[in-house]
């Protein structure tokens, strides 16, 4: 597969069959997403990868979190706001969402229930946490949005189906208390992955991309 094949079928996955990968297929696709650029070759992600029952108790607490309305607490801030065209693409993309599973405006209950999908990692077996040195600052963590990036991409030339979830790095305390995450760091995100379930609704529906006229300016 190509690196153009894997970028058109690459999707956020919402929905995962529990069957766990191979050991060795996930060595290998962390051994080949390794090759990521960085910046003078500093490669400052760190990978923890959690499965089984470990992932399981995890995901407990952070549901639980989730449940209390604890406030969030990331290391590193997330947007204080959207406007413009971006509040725009993420309002189309959770409309698209909600409209795939049935979720109607106003239904709180069930809105709930999709955010707290997030803490249970839409049901894949395996999780990626992925953290950045804090003395690396913004630069260290576009690196690490590098590497995110060549993992989901190697995944999907292997038939692997992923999602990056920045929702999951909500409470970082709490991940801290289950993984022997290095103080120096701050957690950037998760990556779930595994074999996505093709037949449920969820993972029916793909977003659109902006023009390229849109974005982009060339000068001569």
């Amino acid at each position: 597969m190509h690196v153009t094949q894997a970028l058109e079928k690459r999707f956020s996955c919402r929905k995962f069959k529990s069957n766990p990968l191979d050991e060795i297929v996930i060595k290998n696709l962390l051994t080949d997403a390794q090759k990521t650029a960085s910046w003078c070759n500093t490669q400052p992600w760190a990978l923890d990868v959690v499965s089984g029952l470990t992932l399981d108790t995890l995901s407990r607490s952070l549901v639980e979190s989730a449940r209390r309305g604890d406030i969030p607490n990331p290391d590193i801030d997330f947007p204080k706001q959207y406007v413009g065209v971006f509040k725009d693409r993420r309002k189309v993309c959770g409309l698209q969402l909600y409209e795939s599973v049935g979720i109607r405006k106003g239904d709180v209950e069930k809105t709930q229930d999709q955010l707290l999908d997030n803490f249970k990692f839409f049901g894949a077996p395996h999780v990626v946490f992925i953290s950045t040195p804090i003395d690396l600052g913004l630069y260290g963590a576009l690196d690490c949005g590098l590497f995110i990036s060549s993992f989901m991409l190697l995944a999907q030339e292997l038939g692997i189906n992923t999602i990056a979830q920045a929702a999951v790095a909500s409470y970082p305390d709490i991940v801290r208390q289950h993984l022997n995450l290095d103080p120096g760091r701050n957690l950037l995100c998760g990556i779930s992955f595994g074999y996505g379930d093709e037949s449920h609704p969820v993972n029916s529906y793909r977003t659109a991309r902006e023009k390229i006229e849109n974005v982009s300016n060339f000068y001569v």
